[in-house]
């Protein structure tokens, strides 16, 4: 008898439907000599930081991290990390351990998905509960289509095989649990109120604060700059200087453009030819989500992975979660079916490139290759499951479509006195691909000018502004995490080869493809960072945390976490040992916590008692003051008063002691000597304590006295 384990239910069922297992059972299906079981995810989880003090502490249990403070940093000896059973899963763990022990259960395929996380997943549970040897091979499904999963059962390999890919996913799991677990509670002690630090979501959250930040502090200058412009056929030619001026050089402006306007400008260059324009790339995660996001600005990644992981265990595209835009070589048979299925379906004019280097490159496939439909027709799709579908669909027939797509390209090189103008349009002759995929972007559409033929733009000053930097879009932020050192300067490439650097910038990432939405989708949640229509920005929560990093001397740069990602890497594919990380990441805990770094409440070191303010309207634990805010002192609640607010800015007034004591204790407090913006008359006002909005931030009303 054989034993299956899937990752998760949804796979188990398309397993054993692939394999003809029809005999349901609590817990696991039966038949054609073969078990089928599942996790949930995760059945096994890291253990508390209390347990390794204390064997009798509960997963849940209350704990004190004051007192914990003196205990820290901590490091399981010989780094042995401790797993527990996550709450819930106790009952399918018990089925799981049967199964395993069954005496007539010879063979058992670990079937996490295709990546470290699913190898994790499943090696824990035969870990806890495998009593004697048995033989253990690797189910890797690419894709989970039936012909697919019969193959994979055909080929299984030992899953010693993948004994690197075990020791990398266990090694950032403890790293990014000593980070995130002992940062977490000494920066929040220290703060005075609740940070979550973690490994992925701080440097996140300091790029988008640096970039907030430069918003702010942005101060927009006038300048003028010439521009001309020409109107022919009904169609627009602009043509503008290099040339600016400053806000006090009108007359110099003026002077530049009559100078111009004598000179006259003459089309020097004209050139037209058909060029073939290519298709864009297959999808990795990455691209699928900045381009679903693009379509659909009300989507996260999160949201984008989430429907690419239905779709891939229901059968209709292969593995998700991959870095690759390109598929192997190996997998061109598959695509012909493919071909065939849409055939079939009505969809012609499709062929199979196998000489395309965009397309096929072995080179550029690690673990997985580019997300593609897997041929299996979907039935009943809706909402954002669709959407990621048919971008799938459409930029496989895109890329496998006959027809080029031909375009006549219109160049124009235009000389006036001392500035040259090169111009480029394109104007679509033949779709092609286009039929299936809009490119979104539209080229200009120049008009029809002749070589040696002399113009007249009109040269003139045109008023502009400076414009601030732009926030980043689920695209640029993307492209970003994907390359984050590829804009580093040269005292970081100095000490590597042009090779060796090549490489590093390939493998240094902020996440992985599998992580990567689910750490902004932690940050968003952690109120670091907004999402609105597609654009991020920065929180006063996101700015406090980054302040707070860099009192305590927390270093999660850019740099120092890529460079992890790279270590992790290395252990994946067997140049490193996990003991290498482990140390570093040590050394770095080390460092920060027992620096003698004082309370950022502003509390360390009086000797005094804190003087309780009130009780927290959400908790009822007592309110303290620091130099910035009044805050709840249990960490994990969040609730502060700021001592200074755009509201109370607003109405020209602050926050004192005297008047948070009131506010905590009847929920208003009285404001004398207002003055009105509009009538400047002086009033005074109840302000109140109107609620709290989803960030746990006071939300203020006005009421005005009885007897005014």
């Amino acid at each position: 008898m054989k034993l299956i384990i899937a990752e998760k239910p949804s796979l188990g069922r398309s397993i054993a439907s692939a394999l003809g297992v029809t005999e349901r059972r609590e817990g696991y299906m039966e038949g054609n000599d073969f078990l089928v079981s599942w996790c949930f995810g995760h059945l096994y989880e890291l253990a508390d930081l209390e347990n390794y003090w204390d064997p009798s502490h509960k997963k849940g249990d209350k704990v004190s991290w004051e007192d914990s403070m003196s205990r820290l940093p901590y490091f399981p000896e010989d780094w042995r990390f401790r797993y527990e059973p996550r709450q819930g899963c106790t009952d399918q763990i018990s089925i799981l351990a049967e199964l395993i022990n069954r005496p007539d259960v010879d063979v058992i395929y670990a079937a996490g998905d295709a990546d470290r996380e699913g190898e994790v997943i499943v090696r824990l549970v035969l870990e806890a509960n495998m009593k004697t040897h048995k033989t253990v091979l690797r189910l890797w499904l690419p894709a989970v289509t039936d012909e697919v999963i019969r193959q994979a059962v055909a080929d299984a390999r030992p899953d010693s095989e993948y004994d690197a890919i075990y020791y990398a996913g266990k090694t950032r799991a403890a790293v990014d649990w000593l980070i995130g677990i002992e940062l977490t509670r000494f920066s929040s002690v220290k703060a005075g109120r609740f940070l979550r630090i973690g490994r992925c979501i701080c440097p996140i959250v300091s790029k988008i604060v640096e970039r907030e930040q430069a918003i702010r502090d942005f101060v927009p200058e006038d300048y003028y700059a010439v521009v001309g412009e020409v109107v022919k056929d009904g169609k627009k030619l602009e043509l503008v200087c290099r040339q600016r001026f400053g806000k006090d050089k009108i007359g110099e402006a003026e002077s530049y453009a009559d100078h111009l306007n004598k000179e006259g400008t003459n089309v020097i260059g004209v050139e037209k030819k058909e060029v073939e324009v290519k298709p864009p790339l297959l999808f990795s995660m990455s691209a699928l989500q900045s381009f679903v996001c693009k379509k659909n600005k009300t989507l996260s990644p999160s949201d984008v992975l989430a429907a690419a992981q239905l779709l891939y265990e229901k059968g209709y595209v292969t593995y998700p979660r991959t870095n690759s835009q390109f598929l192997s070589s190996s997998e061109q048979q598959k695509v012909d079916e493919i071909i065939a299925v849409f055939g079939r379906d009505g969809i012609s004019g499709l062929v199979n490139k196998p000489t395309s280097r965009r397309t096929y490159d072995d080179a550029k496939v690690e673990s997985h290759s580019a997300i593609i439909p897997t041929g299996k027709m979907p039935v009943g799709l809706t909402g954002t499951e669709a959407l990621v579908y048919d971008c799938v669909k459409n930029r496989f027939l895109a890329v496998f479509y006959e027809l080029p797509c031909i375009a006549e390209r219109t160049s124009y090189t235009i000389q006036c006195g001392e500035e040259t103008f090169s111009l480029k349009g394109d104007v679509l002759i033949e779709k092609g691909w286009q039929n299936f995929e809009d490119p979104g972007k539209k080229d200009a559409d120049l008009p029809l000018l002749a070589e040696g033929e002399r113009i007249d733009p009109g040269f003139q000053p045109s008023k502009k502004q400076t414009s601030p930097p732009k926030r980043f879009t689920v695209e640029t932020l993307t492209n970003w995490m994907l390359a984050p050192m590829r804009s580093s300067g040269e005292e970081t490439h100095e000490g590597y080869s042009d090779r060796e650097w090549k490489d590093i910038l390939s493998e240094a990432t902020i996440c992985t493809e599998a992580t990567r939405a689910d750490t902004i989708d932690r940050c968003i949640k952690s109120k670091y960072i907004a999402l609105e229509k597609g654009v991020f920005s920065a929180t006063d929560y996101g700015f406090s945390l980054v302040e707070a990093m860099g009192k305590l001397g927390i270093d999660l740069s850019v740099e120092k976490t890529v460079e992890l990602s790279r270590c992790l890497h290395e252990i994946s594919v067997g140049k490193m040992e996990e003991q290498t990380v482990l140390d570093e990441t040590k050394r770095m805990l080390t460092s920060v916590i027992r620096m003698d770094v004082e309370d950022l409440a502003g509390n360390a070191g009086t000797g005094k008692e804190k003087e309780q303010i009130g009780r927290c309207p959400i908790c009822t634990k007592p309110v303290y003051e620091n130099k910035k805010a009044f805050y709840c002192s249990d960490k994990t609640c969040g609730f502060t008063i700021w001592k200074e607010s755009k509201y109370l800015d607003a109405i020209g007034t602050k926050m004192t002691k005297t008047r948070a004591k009131a506010l905590l204790k009847d929920g208003k407090f009285l404001a004398k000597g207002l003055k009105s913006k509009k009538t400047g008359k002086e009033y005074d006002a109840y302000i109140c304590l109107d609620g709290l909005d989803e960030n746990r931030r006071v939300q203020w009303r006005m009421e005005f006295p009885t007897d005014r």
